[in-house]
């Protein structure tokens, strides 16, 4: 009996493999995902301003939870909608240092920007069967992201060298602060953002599936009113994630 049920056990497998090695028109399926973002902002423009600005923006670590669907529209090809849970954001840090008199002050300041947004993605995505382990997905397309929480975490060191004595002081400070989201002069961040993805993924036959994902801001994240010029400032977020789907 027990080799009875082992063997319908395989057999079974097996058949729900091969029955998968191919995605025709006719297929749909659903699943969830998810994973870490690294993400910054990216000043647009070639002024000194925005250079100093890439210069120093540094990847805020995050995470990404996404619902999804896949619907075929022809054999080995789909669309794939879903809605996702983003967070984004940037962490800034800069360096000064100035000498007045005897005392040399070298003050660092840093800021992380974490905002949370919710993303509806529509993408297009090519499979490409690897026999009967699973098939390597393609996908690029457009998503629209609302913008519904965010927060600053900011913390400035001051440090203050006696340079005739070599005696040093160091002050602390922070300053947190919640960010708000519209067009108005008095926003952080403009409320919605358009951009595209481009995405590289393994989905198994069985329905596990690990990829990477490329977020690429369209659209200034700065508030219209406060737009005083073609610059731009925009999001780059690289995602990695692990999910299923059957």
């Amino acid at each position: 009996m027990k080799k009875l049920l082992l063997s319908a056990s395989v057999l079974l497998l097996a058949t729900g493999a091969f029955a998968q090695t191919k995605m025709t028109g006719e297929t749909s399926r659903f699943g969830i995902k998810a994973g870490v973002n690294l993400s910054k902002f990216h000043a647009g423009g070639d002024d000194a301003a925005a250079n100093a600005f890439n210069d120093n923006a540094k990847n805020n670590v995050g995470f990404n939870v996404t619902a999804f669907g896949d619907f075929g529209v022809g054999n080995n090809f789909f669309i794939q909608p879903g809605v996702s849970l983003q967070n984004k954001g940037n962490k800034f840090e800069s360096t000064g240092t100035s000498t007045i008199g005897n005392n040399t002050i070298t003050t660092t300041s840093s800021v992380k920007t974490n905002l949370m947004a919710i993303e509806v993605p529509i993408n297009a995505v090519f499979r490409i069967p690897t026999g009967d382990a699973g098939a390597v997905q393609i996908s690029a397309g457009p998503y629209i992201g609302f913008n519904i929480s965010g927060k600053d975490k900011g913390e400035n060191v001051v440090t203050t060298v006696n340079n005739s004595n070599n005696n040093s002081t160091t002050v602390t400070s922070s300053n947190d602060r919640d960010l708000s989201f519209g067009s108005a002069n008095d926003k952080n961040y403009n409320s919605t953002e358009f951009g595209a993805n481009f995405g590289l993924s393994y989905r198994t036959n069985s329905g596990f599936l690990v990829g990477a994902n490329y977020g690429l801001g369209l659209t200034d994240l700065t508030p219209k009113d406060r737009q005083a010029n073609s610059n731009k400032l925009t999001n780059r977020v690289l995602g990695f994630s692990v999910g299923y789907s059957f």
